[in-house]
């Protein structure tokens, strides 16, 4: 009883701190969205997130690094759940069929959670591009972020994480989503972010095989046809 209350205790001292961390990064996104990097400063950051500047270093050690997050916070705790759930009826050392469709509500689901507006959201991309600086810990950051998503898809499929198949499946997912991004925050788009990368994902599958059928992809819950 001891040992379940102290899990649970420090499950909820790291869901707090995970909270703390996203409502940091998410006024840095803000501010730099509005006012462009060097529009603001740690103080507003810490006065839009409810915090103290003390607060605010014991998390990031300076406002470009809040900007950029930590791996993982861009993720839902629900949404990654289910995401993982959704792989634990599948034969041990088989990719589940449902992947993609699974892949496709995560996806959605996250852009659905994003506190910015589509235009925010392209002026937070343009001044972080603009931002040689801060370009390059993006990219060097990219790494530690498709780690995360590696080892909660090696969880979800329950596969060693150096599987090639695993390290296909994140390229893929990568090139998809990047697709479908740019695509959806462009200024003539009117179509919805799911729609984009659903087609995205169709037409991937019609180059290079992928578990479960296109219709799977399109109709999740659709029962199969005779």
């Amino acid at each position: 009883m001891v040992d379940d209350a102290n899990n649970d205790g420090g499950g909820l001292r790291e869901r707090k701190r995970a909270a703390t961390r996203s409502a940091i990064t998410a006024a840095a996104r803000l501010l730099t969205a509005r006012s462009g990097i060097n529009g603001f400063t740690v103080e507003q950051v810490c006065e839009r997130a409810g915090i103290s500047r003390r607060t605010f270093f014991n998390y990031f050690p300076s406002k470009e690094d809040a900007i950029l997050g930590h791996p993982g916070d861009d993720i839902p705790e629900a949404l990654a759940e289910a995401f993982i759930a959704g792989g634990s009826s599948t034969e041990p050392g088989v990719v589940s069929a449902s992947l993609w469709p699974d892949f496709i509500e995560l996806a959605v689901g996250m852009m659905e959670s994003m506190a910015m507006t589509r235009a925010e959201v392209v002026a937070l991309k343009d001044a972080i591009t603009a931002e040689p600086r801060l370009m390059e810990q993006a990219m060097h950051g990219s790494s530690a972020v498709e780690q995360h998503y590696v080892a909660m898809l090696a969880e979800r499929e329950s596969l060693p994480a150096d599987d090639p198949r695993l390290q296909m499946a994140i390229g893929a997912m990568a090139s998809v989503a990047k697709y479908a991004g740019t695509m959806f925050f462009a200024p003539d788009n009117s179509r919805s972010y799911r729609d984009i990368l659903t087609s995205a994902i169709e037409a991937l599958a019609a180059v290079a095989p992928l578990p479960g059928s296109t219709a799977a992809v399109r109709h999740p819950t659709a029962p199969p046809s005779d």
